[in-house]
């Protein structure tokens, strides 16, 4: 095994386990969680698309994460990236769409919190590509 681009390895598997436990969580405890998210929009004209919105939220994360997890592994096994990319690529993409969410409800601190998920993001596709 030699593995070319350490740092996008680590980037990728690192959202490979945030998006996996988070996807998950929301899969898992999706009334519990369906009901937090309800409350945090509850004053603002998307409280009605909530519903929709966390299920496409709770798909994307999960999507990441498999995706994420097959980038690893072809990463370990093959060297190619081309599944790191995809999993990095979505996985920047599930973060805006948290920012998005956090910023809509004016929760700035909730906001800033992720904004170290997306540089590592960022960085692993800047890694891989």
């Amino acid at each position: 095994m030699q593995v070319h681009h350490w740092p996008g390895l680590f980037a990728v598997f690192f959202l490979a386990i945030v998006f996996l436990q988070s996807g998950f969580d929301k899969l898992f405890n999706f009334k519990k969680e369906l009901a937090w998210v309800r409350q945090k929009f509850a004053r603002n004209f998307l409280h009605g698309f909530i519903s929709p919105i966390f299920i496409v939220l709770t798909f994307a994360e999960i999507l990441s994460g498999i995706v994420a997890t097959a980038g690893v592994i072809q990463l370990l096994f093959t060297n190619d990236s081309t599944l790191a990319i995809y999993g990095t690529a979505a996985s920047c993409a599930t973060v805006l769409m948290l920012i998005f969410g956090q910023r809509f409800t004016k929760d700035y601190s909730g906001a800033a919190t992720l904004v170290p998920y997306f540089i590592v993001a960022i960085l692993g596709l800047y890694f891989f590509v």
